[in-house]
Order: structure tokens, then sequence, then C-alpha cells
């Protein structure tokens, strides 16, 4: 019976991906390790399949990195959408998704497996990157995209939401709905799309000569922006603006839940409006105003900007930024007159 790549991993005490860069005669192992594990492909006599190639098409690695999970795993199905269009896409384009999930403590063989083997090219999900999975990354020397990450000063194709645009577009529209003072349901974690949003609210207030509400920092899961507006509502009763912004739809439909316990009317006390226009928005009371991103449109850019990159590897690399699109719900009416 034919040896496998995992079973030589487990002979040498190596993992797989280990296995891999010495297959692929990659940098990154010990020089004792390589021997050891060279000596093991001998030994069993392997030889690596051969992976079969289409005229047209052959296989994309998709990864999907979760630091935490708050935004990738909870933030209801959003960049599930997204990873579905990516293969629908793949698909119509006569590609195959080979896809994994990886951790902060699996990430390192992860991305070791993907610059050793990157199939055709390589889609990252990366709404969580850190500085040392941007590290990681940069090992992978292949036609690649990555999603829901700007990737400033970064030599890489990325498609992402147009998060300035949208926090500003956001605030400009309880402008127009005559709210003078804008507060902020700021996500507690600090991720890359979060922290453009604060720069697109922070212009939006300069720009269009709106007063800075109370900036109010949430867990951004639905049940940690729950507590915590509770819990900040039963230690002090703040002076909330007329209207909020907040960093995504779970940190306002959580802090939603609990201003309403308290006794808050929304819209009639606050107007708030969200970012993402997750499933829940709609059939939530009140439904929540948000700025809809088309998840179809970020999966099928991304798509599109690896095929291209596939075919030509020396072209300038894009940074893609998809737009959003106001959705007007019953979570935010024009600021009511205040009563003497």
């Amino acid at each position: 019976m034919k040896i496998t790549v995992r079973e030589i991993a487990e002979l040498t005490g190596v993992s797989p991906a280990t296995v891999s860069l010495v297959l692929n005669n990659k940098e990154g192992v010990s020089e004792e390790t390589r021997k050891r594990v060279k000596a093991a492909i001998k030994a069993h006599n392997y030889t690596p399949p051969l992976r079969q190639k289409k005229d047209a098409g052959g296989s994309i690695r998709l990864i999907k990195y979760a630091a935490h999970g708050m935004v990738v795993e909870e933030n209801q199905g959003f960049i599930t959408s997204i990873i579905d269009q990516v293969e629908a896409e793949c698909f119509r384009n006569h590609y195959t998704v080979v896809m994994t999930g990886c951790n902060s403590s699996t990430a390192e063989a992860t991305f070791q497996l993907a610059a050793a083997d990157p199939l055709d090219g390589v889609i990252l999900i990366g709404s969580e990157f850190n500085q040392t999975v941007t590290q990681l990354m940069r090992q992978i020397k292949a036609p690649m995209v990555v999603i829901d990450n700007p990737m400033h000063y970064e030599p890489v194709d990325s498609v992402v939401m147009a998060n300035e645009e949208i926090a500003y577009g956001a605030v400009r529209y309880l402008k127009q709905l005559g709210h003078e003072t804008v507060g902020y349901f700021k996500s507690s974690v600090r991720i890359a799309n979060f922290e453009r949003r604060e720069v697109g609210y922070l212009s939006a207030l300069k720009d269009l000569s709106v007063k800075p509400g109370s900036t109010v920092s949430l867990t951004p899961t639905l049940k940690g922006a729950y507590e915590d507006m509770q819990r900040m509502l039963q230690k002090r009763h703040p002076a909330l603006a007329s209207a909020y912004f907040a960093d995504n739809d779970t940190i306002a439909l959580g802090a939603m839940k609990a201003l309403q316990e308290a006794g808050y009317s929304i819209p009639g006390d606050l107007s708030i409006v969200g970012v993402d226009d997750i499933p829940f928005s709609a059939i939530n009371t009140p439904p929540l105003t948000t700025m809809r991103v088309s998840r179809s449109t970020i999966g099928k850019m991304a798509v599109d900007l690896l095929l291209k990159r596939i075919r030509n590897q020396y072209a300038p690399f894009v940074h893609m930024q998809i737009t959003g699109q106001l959705i007007v719900r019953d979570s935010t009416c024009p600021k009511l007159p205040t009563t003497h």
C-alpha cells in the first residue's frame, strides 16, 4: 500500500506542511529535519501523486483565517456568503476550490503548506489578519488575492469594502435626517475594516459639521454587544446622542436590544445605522437601517482578480474597494424636536 504525506509526517515527527516543503525543495526547514524527511521518503519509496491538469481551469486554495472568530464566524454568515460566491465563480470558470480553515495556533503550518503547494492560486480571507499573519502570507510566491482586508502597503491584490466611504455615507444620512450629534458604537476588537470605518466616521463629523456624540466600546458579537451595553446602562445614565453609527450590524443589534430593555425607544430616542445588512437586520424589531455590502460582488471580483493574476503575474497590483448601498428601515427617523 502506497504511503502518504501524512504518514511520512507521523513517522518523522513533523507536520504534513514540512514534508511538502521538503518535497518541493522549499526553504523553512532545518537541514537536520530535511535529511530525516528525505530518508523516510527514500526508505518508503514515496512518489508524489500526479495532479491532473485540465486544458482550462485547475484548483484554487482558499484559506479562511480566524484569530478570534468574532467577525469571520459570528457575523451571521457574512463571510460564508462571500465564500459561497467564490466557490460558485470558481466552478463557473472550471476551477475547484480546496478550502482550509486555520487560527493563530495552526496558521504557520497552514501557510507553509500553501507556500509549498499553492495549487494554481490562493485566496485568503483576511478579515482578522494581524501583522504576524501578514508576514506568514509573504512566503506564498504564487498568484494570490486577499478578501476583506485593504492590505495597505502590501504588494498583493485585494478586494475590500470601501469602509471610509461607507461610514461617511451613514453619518451623512443621519445628518440629512436632522441629527446634529452622531455617536459611535465602536468595536472593542480592532480590525482593519473597523479602523477605516472610524476614519470615515470622524471625517464625516468634520466635513459635515456634525458634533461627536459619545463613543461606546462594544464586543462585536450579538451577545457581547448586548451585555456590554447593558453593563454601561446599569452603571450610569449616559447622555446619549440622538443618532449612532455602529461598526457593523451585529454591534448595532446587540446594543439596540439592551437599549430597548432599558426603556429607550428606537428610533424615537435614538436612530441607529449599521453596516453589512446581515439577514437578521431585516427582521429585527425595529428592522435596522444599514449600509449593505454586496457579498456576491466581493466574491466575484476576488476570483476575477485572481484569474487575471494567474494569466499575468507581472501586472500592477490592484486594491479594489466595493462601495455600500444605504438600506433605509425603521431604526432611523428624522430628529424629533426637543421639548422644554
